[in-house]
């Protein structure tokens, strides 16, 4: 299968998307398309339901075969002006994974326009400098799809080339910028900034899927895999704090207590405190650190020696 098919993740929604795509184009034979994707054929019936329940037409023109129905074409479907605002966001996302990715948004985003070429939304995410290599890209989606151990070589700290071997690939994830992560022989997580991989080798030896999206949801910041059992109690100033009521800024952050003058009390929970301290650091002066009493000493150490 080409690989510019492959680049979708095979959760659900994303196979859905996948078989929409390819009944636009033509016909669906699903004996090949869950040899291709690596699903029972089972799925991929429930998956045509599903998009059947969805109300679109599809006609069935044999035993396993799906085309959309006469006449029925996904491009003439308008576009809400949410819609538009995710594409304005894939577009965002597309421009950090290099032009591969960017070419398929650009042919996205042209069939899919709005007549009058108007998006009323707009979408900022942070600006990445660091971009990935496209051929890096190629390979390391190839071995997350087919559950594929990697060497890959990288550039750490210290500007020096390090091979580190017999990973498991297990995704890619966006936390201010774009990082792999891994397993590694003794079951640790390793993180590895996407910009900084200078080559992947895929290695023929194949391992069981592992899940961590959910770990990934219910963390701000790239830490998830540590025990976050350190809890820290911090004042945010009345500034500030209708932007903490309204996000989550910080790992495990509930609302304790909001005082008279609109200042609010709140706890998070960190594994360590350079997890912790850069975040504190953005928010100066309108969060302050009231416990542990170690926290607010490092970060006055700290302030003092940038200040000297």
């Amino acid at each position: 299968m080409n690989m510019s098919i492959k680049k979708a993740s095979l959760s659900k929604m994303n196979r859905i998307l996948y078989l929409l795509a390819k009944l636009q184009r033509g016909s669906v034979n699903l004996s090949v398309e869950a040899r291709e994707l690596g699903f029972s054929v089972r799925t991929l019936q429930r998956d045509i339901l599903f998009i059947e329940e969805a109300c679109f037409p599809i006609a069935e023109t044999g035993p396993g075969l799906y085309r959309l129905a006469e006449g029925f074409s996904l491009a003439k479907l308008p576009l809400s002006a949410r819609d538009s605002a995710l594409l304005a966001i894939m577009g965002e996302v597309a421009q950090d994974l290099g032009p591969e990715w960017q070419e398929s948004f650009a042919r996205l985003q042209k069939a899919a326009a709005r007549p009058e070429g108007k998006n009323i939304y707009f979408i900022k995410t942070p600006e990445i400098k660091g971009k990935s290599n496209p051929q890096v890209m190629t390979r390391l989606e190839q071995a997350l799809y087919q559950y594929t151990y990697i060497n890959l070589c990288y550039i750490n700290k210290r500007n020096q080339r390090v091979w580190y071997n017999h990973l498991r690939p297990v995704k890619i994830a966006l936390f201010g910028t774009w990082y792999l992560i891994t397993l590694n022989s003794e079951n640790t997580f390793m993180k590895f900034t996407l910009s900084q991989i200078m080559d992947i080798r895929l290695l023929k030896e194949h391992f069981t899927p592992i899940n961590i999206e959910d770990k990934l949801r219910t963390e701000p910041n790239i830490w998830f895999d540590q025990e976050q059992n350190i809890e820290v109690t911090l004042r945010v100033a009345p500034e500030a704090a209708r932007y903490f009521k309204e996000t989550v800024v910080f790992s495990h952050q509930k609302i304790k207590e909001t005082l008279a003058d609109g200042a609010l009390i709140l706890t998070c929970k960190t594994a360590n405190f350079m997890q912790l301290l850069p975040q504190i650091k953005q928010w100066l002066p309108y969060v302050k650190v009231l416990a542990p009493e170690s926290l607010e000493a490092q970060l006055r150490a700290d302030l003092k020696a940038y200040l000297h």
